[in-house]
């Protein structure tokens, strides 16, 4: 189970199950190009492309990665983490930023970091990692099989730590490697710590020497390698002292130090270093002691190596193990109790016992020996082994110190040089060409083959001279010559007549090499009967001279390529391009004077070709002409063989002007296709912002960018393609605002077309149209019918909401008449009141009180006629609309 720790990162969105948005970072808000309060509430699918609805489907409900789109147009890459009734949701292109933070306390340290996601994609790396590798960061991104062995990443994430060896400018190096798995944003990352060996060991050696009080000095192939803090102090030159110690286990030497020459004991550490701890003699008897507690303990000894060391009583049970037993699968808790000799091999155990009772009784280091031992998984493992008694100071051995060293790899490899010696053989023997070895001027090897073609047995020529006889008399002076070369270091290759048993003439090629065969210079030679194909090459010669006077009168461009070389090139193949074969030759591929828009499919089609696959005959590229002129040419391609070797015949035709009439055509009716589409859709729409934004939808799908602008009183962008000037646009845009007509201007990279969308009455708004290739009359008088489209449907857009508000003024209108009519009624229904009970009333009083009433009907008139007039001006604004 590997290592694991979680680095903790503030979601980018919070989702309720079913994907509504309930919480929503601020910096995410912006990177989308959105408000917060733009987002909270909405359905996360509407930011989801239609296509990619499934995947974001699926990971909302089980967890896992999808996409969405900013108002920008770009994706973004979220990870979706399912928890109980909600979703988190976290944006993964922050990964890298987060992964740094929470390192950048140890970023700069001197191991290598490397993070990878569970796809094996690398996401970043430390400078130290790329300082150490040579690489670079264009590795992020790239799948970890691209860049690197994958078996050593799956026994890494089995192990949780590796060793291997990797070579990095031309130099092996061990590296330990170690991997912890780290949970970012829901997203389970590796990271991978590297050492070199070479590091692990000189801080092992730091850690356990550099405070020790006594000198230590430590070699590697007799060179220093580390000296302690104590050694740099007393000692004037380190360095003089192997030869001093080298091949001792102990002793006593007289070395200069800082105060003078003085005599020190040394002891000698196991170990694959050769580590050496020195005592002032003018203090022995004190550090005699301390040394035997050292030694006792062997803190140093194990620490300090990379091979495995084991200390046995003299039963071979196992008192202690340092830590590079775990290369065996092993820690050194479960070895020490047992006996070593349960994980030998039964095979090896009685060379391995004989040789330590050897060296028991005589004192002396163990045999060297090679043997197999078992790893905690129960495979063999070969290892080299060395070790020496412990011997007390009476002279009884107490233990034995057991080296291990891992040769399971050596093994291996001279197992595969057997194997590949039998192959050899194998081959040789049953080989279509001859092969033979000539050593002191006699032949000592020959296969089958060669017997075949020359017609003597190998009795009659192995141990003889005889095989001059097989050369022709006019070259046998020159064998002599050859060999004599080859022997000196050279190799031959000769192509020559030779002789038959049965006196027959014939061809071969010969290949003579030198080697060393069984411990003595000696040549080796492969030959191949090649009569038949001397015939046939005189019949080519025949049939090439009738080809190339067909080639040379063609009406179309014929050539032959061959290994990325052109071998023939007819004249109008020259009159086509402007080149000589000489200069198509001289570019980086011939293929370069095809347009950079198909030379990879030239050059892939070409080579998959030439190799035998089956790629289509015939095709159609663009190609540059030496003067710089682009021309369509169809090439009709087939796989020849010239000289023997494998080449593509091609011919091509120009058909340039057929190309153009196509390709016009065809943007025509897109064109067509596309302003037709444009009508039919506006025609439902109910705001001219809509009209604008589907007018840039529609034209770029003919390959037309387009800047749209809504005339409110001044200028307002509605849609804007992307990669446009939108300053320059908007400066456009007002420059030809008032313009009656459609205004065309040329420009070295295309041509740009302007349509004001105005009547008699209004300017509505402006179109500016960009196009990287000039607009024909056809297409301009296509695009001109968008103009009245446009102007006809914003016309008819306003008339329908003045109609919409006429139809609500009268409905009021008409409400309001039932009102004021039910008004009416009461004061009419007061003066009739009064009629009835005038003699109650003194005149005055009855004149006033109808009075009354009438000013109230008066009143009420004037608002009947008021909504009268209304409703009149409300009769012309429907009778414009029809």
């Amino acid at each position: 189970m590997l290592k694991r720790t979680v680095i903790r990162a503030k979601e980018a969105l919070l989702l309720d199950k079913d994907g509504n948005i309930l919480e929503v970072n601020s910096d995410f808000t912006k990177k989308l190009g959105f408000e917060r309060e733009d987002l909270l509430g909405e359905n996360i699918f509407n930011l989801v492309a239609e296509g990619f609805k499934p995947f974001a489907e699926r990971a909302l409900k089980a967890g896992g990665e999808f996409t969405v789109v900013g108002r920008d147009g770009r994706f973004y890459r979220l990870k979706a983490v399912v928890e109980d009734q909600r979703i988190l949701v976290y944006d993964l292109s922050e990964i890298p930023e987060l992964i740094r933070k929470s390192y950048s306390g140890v970023w700069d340290f001197h191991y290598g970091l490397l993070f990878v996601d569970e796809r094996k994609r690398i996401i970043l790396a430390n400078e130290t990692f790329y300082r150490a590798t040579g690489l670079d960061k264009e590795i992020e991104g790239k799948r970890l099989d691209d860049i690197f062995d994958v078996k050593i990443f799956e026994e890494l994430l089995a192990e949780g730590e590796v060793d291997f060896s990797v070579e990095i400018g031309g130099k092996v190096i061990g590296v330990r490697a170690k991997v912890r798995e780290v949970e970012i944003c829901g997203e389970k990352i590796y990271e991978i710590l590297l050492r070199t060996t070479d590091e692990e060991r000189l801080r092992n050696l730091r850690k356990t020497f550099d405070y020790v009080e006594y000198p230590v000095l430590t070699f590697i192939s007799e060179r220093l390698y580390y000296s302690n803090i104590a050694a740099n102090k007393t000692f004037l030159n380190a360095e003089s002292i192997y030869r001093l110690v080298s091949g001792k286990s102990a002793g006593r030497i007289e070395v200069e130090t800082t105060d003078g020459k003085r005599e020190f004991l040394f002891f000698k550490i196991p170990g694959m270093e050769e580590i050496y701890i020195f005592f002032d003699l003018s203090e022995q008897n004190e550090l005699l002691q301390k040394l035997e507690e050292e030694l006792r303990n062997y803190k140093i000894t194990f620490e300090s190596s990379v091979d495995a060391i084991i200390v046995t009583d003299v039963s071979g049970k196992i008192l202690l193990a340092n830590s590079a037993v775990r290369f065996h699968g092993y820690t050194p808790e479960e070895l020490v109790g047992k006996n070593a000799f349960e994980f030998i091999l039964p095979d090896h155990a009685e060379k391995v016992r004989k040789s330590i009772e050897e060296g028991f009784k005589g004192r002396i280091d163990f045999k060297r020996l090679e043997i197999q031992i078992k790893d905690r998984n129960g495979k063999p493992r070969w290892v080299e082994v060395t070790g020496s008694p412990i011997v007390r100071e009476g002279g009884d051995v107490s233990g034995t110190v057991v080296i291990l060293r891992d040769i399971t790899a050596k093994k291996e490899l001279e197992r595969r040089v057997r194997e590949s010696e039998e192959l050899y053989r194998t081959l040789a023997e049953n080989s279509q060409a001859g092969i033979f070895v000539l050593q002191d001027g006699k032949v000592v090897y020959m296969n089958r083959a060669s017997e075949d073609y020359v017609g003597y047995s190998r009795e009659e020529l192995i141990g003889t001279d005889a095989y001059y006889n097989l050369f022709e008399e006019s070259i046998r002076d020159r064998v002599d010559e050859i060999i004599k070369k080859v022997l000196d270091g050279g190799y031959e290759t000769v192509f020559t007549r030779y002789v038959t048993k049965s006196g027959e003439r014939r061809y071969a090629n010969l290949l003579l090499v030198r080697i060393n065969f069984r411990g003595k210079p000696a040549i080796l030679g492969n030959f191949v009967d090649v009569t038949n194909m001397v015939e046939a090459r005189k019949k080519l010669r025949e049939r090439e001279e009738l080809y190339r006077t067909l080639a040379e009168n063609s009406h179309t461009g014929i050539f032959i390529m061959q290994d990325d070389k052109v071998v023939y090139g007819n004249e109008r193949l020259r009159e086509m391009f402007g080149y000589t074969i000489e200069e198509i030759n001289r570019l980086e591929h011939p293929y370069m004077v095809v347009h950079p828009d198909y030379r990879d499919l030239a050059i892939s089609r070409y080579r998959a070709r030439e190799r035998g696959e089956k790629v289509p005959e015939s095709y159609e590229v663009k190609a540059i002409t030496k003067s710089g002129e682009e021309k369509w040419l169809r090439i009709l391609a087939g796989r020849i063989m010239y000289k023997g070797e494998p080449a593509v015949l091609v011919n091509v035709a120009d058909v340039t002007n057929l190309k153009e009439n196509e390709e016009m055509l065809k943007r025509v009716n897109t064109l067509l296709r596309v302003v037709s589409e444009f009508g039919r859709s506006i025609a439902h729409e109910k705001t001219e912002f809509r009209i604008f934004s589907n007018l840039r939808t529609y034209l770029e799908k003919a390959g037309i960018k387009v800047a749209a602008f809504l005339n409110e009183g001044g200028l307002i962008p509605v849609s804007i393609s992307q990669g446009l000037d939108e300053e320059r646009c908007e400066k456009i845009a007002n420059e030809y605002l008032n313009s009656e007509e459609i205004v065309r201007l040329r420009e070295r990279d295309g041509e740009v077309v302007i349509i004001p969308f105005a009547d008699l009455e209004k300017t509505y708004g402006i179109a500016i149209l960009f196009s990287e290739q000039t607009f024909t009359d056809e297409e301009v008088g296509i695009i001109s019918t968008i103009k009245g489209d446009v102007v006809l449907s914003i016309k008819s857009m306003e008339v329908e909401r003045e109609k919409e508000a006429a139809l609500r003024v009268i409905v009021e209108n008409l409400n309001q008449l039932e009102f004021l009519a039910d008004k009416l009624r009461n004061p009419l229904a007061i003066i009739k009141g009064y009629i009835e009970v005038k003699d109650d009333f003194n005149f005055e009083d009855f004149v006033k009180k109808i009075e009354e009433q009438a000013n109230r009907i008066e009143n009420i008139l004037d608002e009947l006629r008021a909504r009268e007039i209304a409703t009149y001006e409300i009769k012309k604004i429907l009778d414009r609309g029809k």
